[in-house]
């Protein structure tokens, strides 16, 4: 029975009270009805516990259960589900009732049931029970978090970061005031509402929006560690920005247009404008500014801004900014609640209207405010551990999601080398100690192997508990069939050794953007694309001309942006070229020849269009008509 309700008292007498009154029975001579009378115990409860004594077996208290696994093995299982959920690979309720069984037939449990037998895993009631005896366990929907936060996190990352915050603050001896942080943040004109007051038992429950799909507006905010902000900045998707598209918007607050709506590095130079005037940094006073590694932050004509101004960038390390970037720690949170609040005002006081871009200012107006309290924000610097300066804020549990990935860029010259010292030792080490060795190389820095890992190969030492307490952190014992272990069936999941094949895409770390090496290397980067693309657009030129005599390939072709990604909507115009190189083609990067957009800042389904003369894009929308079959630009 699965909630069964107790009808008697009997088996809850504890043992204390039994073993007294035994003692005043066997003891003291005291006559047994007696004693059970006195204590209010069954006489014959208590003649049982006498008689069990008297033939020197441990008497049992309370009905006894046929439990698969005692409190330690159950305790064991429980802490390996909560290793499993820290480090983001949790297990459903199935995986659970067949580890159990697994762990049941494998370490000999003698209550075994029948029916796990049958079905090969154990039951749903054993489940709940396991769950109401471990309260620490509890069945939660998982947030989606991708592999490359989820790795990225990890101890060397946030130490190389904290290492160059300290060194900058101690450097200019910068204040909390001097350290700010900016980010960019979405609005769009449909926010997912808010939980309202319905009937119960209504299988649907609605609420008015604007549209099925919003458009954005990018936003962006910017704070120091003692809670000033800077005025924020709209980006608005069009082309022409006028500046009635803010006159509802926060008091000196700027805007901006493109044909996106994201933030590029024409807007983010606007933008350093903006937060100059209002900073009003200077030589003596520089200012910090911490901002993660977005394409438009690392351009060189922004950092170099930066510098000639005195103002400081340092870059979080990529995909950090969910725990070191205070701005997304304690404030665009609120913030975006506040915005959801707002826009479900608006469409109250103005039923049947649709919201457009124009109105996300005054809804920023509103709810800006309220997130962006002084509070919230110096709360989030601290949790950041940015200021106060706290390297040590985070904790193994924080690092948990990295374990899987948790491993060294790859040198095959020092793990080939530490492969070939560490093997003869390793082995010794299983033959002395029995249980199964596994290690993992390339933790281990260096070319020479662990002293631990020496010592206890030469000298040899007995096998017991203090010689496998002495190895090192990296060598993992697993448990033999005597020794209760749920990763013995289920080991950890750990991924396999980095690649040692280089990429050629260039690997964004925490970096001060304003230091001359990165400065220079930042410039050097951006000469290799303009030399680049000046390569592919000789070539272009030429396929123009060939054509122009051949006069081939004149007909329409119109690109739209699809799922399978961008690869899949480029027309390489070097494809029949053969004298085109590979790498060419992959640096390709094709701009609208009216508004002079990326093609990589489009909108989803935004189309394009080939001139057949000059072989160059443009976007659809910037035509004055869309109904066109054949393109020929002004040029």
């Amino acid at each position: 029975m699965r909630n069964y309700k107790r009808k008697t008292e009997r088996g809850k007498v504890s043992i204390e009270l039994l073993q007294r009154a035994a003692d005043a029975v066997i003891k003291d001579g005291r006559k047994l009805k007696t004693v059970a009378r006195d204590l209010e115990i069954c006489h014959m409860t208590l003649f049982r516990f006498v008689k069990k004594l008297k033939a020197g077996v441990t008497p049992t208290v309370g009905y006894y259960s046929r439990q698969v696994f005692n409190q330690d093995q159950e305790k064991t299982l429980a802490d390996y589900l909560l290793k499993c959920s820290s480090i983001y690979f949790g297990l459903l309720p199935e995986e659970v009732r067949k580890l159990a069984y697994s762990c049941a037939v494998k370490f000999g449990m003698p209550n075994i049931p029948v029916s796990w037998h049958r079905n090969k895993e154990a039951g749903s009631d054993w489940f709940t029970s396991f769950l109401k005896r471990n309260p620490s366990l509890s069945i939660r929907a998982p947030e989606a978090t991708s592999a490359g936060r989820a790795s990225s996190f990890n101890r060397h990352n946030v130490h190389e970061f904290f290492s160059k915050l300290g060194d900058v603050i101690l450097k200019y001896n910068l204040l909390p005031s001097r350290i700010w942080n900016l980010d960019e943040t979405g609005v769009t004109t449909v926010l997912k509402p808010k939980k309202i007051v319905a009937a119960k038992g209504v299988k649907r429950v609605g609420a008015i929006v604007s549209a099925e799909r919003g458009t954005l507006v990018t936003v962006e905010l910017a704070a120091n560690a003692v809670g000033n902000t800077v005025p924020p900045m709209f980006i608005f998707p069009r082309l022409k920005y006028k500046d009635l598209f803010i006159r509802d918007g926060p008091t000196e607050s700027i805007g901006a247009g493109n044909s996106s709506g994201w933030m590029t590095a024409k807007e983010f130079l606007i933008f350093m404008d903006h937060f100059i005037k209002h900073t009003k940094p200077t030589p003596e006073d520089p200012v910090l500014l911490l901002l993660d590694n977005h394409q438009s932050h690392v351009d060189i004509d922004v950092v170099e801004k930066a510098k000639a101004n005195s103002v400081i960038m340092l870059s979080f390390p990529p995909h950090c900014t969910h725990n070191l970037q205070p701005l997304d720690v304690g404030v665009n949170g609120p913030f975006k609640t506040y915005c959801a609040k707002a826009q479900e005002n608006w469409l109250r006081n103005n039923p049947g209207k649709t919201m457009s871009i124009y109105e996300i200012p005054g809804i920023v107006k509103h709810a800006w405010p309220l997130a962006a309290t002084p509070n919230n924000i110096m709360n989030a610097f601290k949790k950041a551990g940015i200021s106060p300066y706290n390297p040590d804020i985070f904790t193994d549990e924080d690092f948990a999601p990295s374990f899987v990935t948790d491993r060294p860029m790859p040198d095959t010259a020092n793990i080939s080398l530490e492969l070939g010292n560490l093997e003869p030792q390793l082995q010794e080490l299983a033959d002395v100690n029995e249980p199964q060795v596994h290690h993992d190389m390339e933790t281990i820095p260096g070319n020479e192997p662990h002293p631990a890992i020496i010592e206890s190969a030469t000298n040899e030492p007995q096998p017991g508990p203090s010689h496998i307490a002495n190895l090192p952190n990296n060598v993992v014992i697993q448990a033999t069939s005597s020794t209760f272990s749920p990763e013995a069936i289920k080991p950890l999941p750990k991924a396999p050794p980095r690649s040692c094949v280089t990429t050629k895409r260039r690997i964004r770390q925490s970096a001060i953007l304003t230091d001359t090496p990165e400065k220079n290397a930042l410039a050097e980067e951006k000469a290799r694309k303009v030399k680049s693309n000046s390569k592919i657009k000789t070539k272009v030129e030429k396929r123009v001309k060939k054509n122009k005599v051949t006069g081939t390939n004149k007909r329409k072709k119109v690109a739209s942006k699809s799922a399978n990604g961008k690869e899949n909507v480029k027309r390489k115009v070097l494809q029949d070229d053969d004298h085109g190189s590979d790498n060419e083609e992959e640096t390709m990067e094709w701009y609208c020849i009216i508004c002079c957009n990326l093609y990589s800042n489009s909108r989803p389904g935004e189309q394009w269009i080939e001139c057949v003369m000059c072989k160059n894009w443009a976007h659809l929308k910037c035509l004055k008509s869309e109904d066109v079959h054949s393109y020929v630009c002004q040029n």
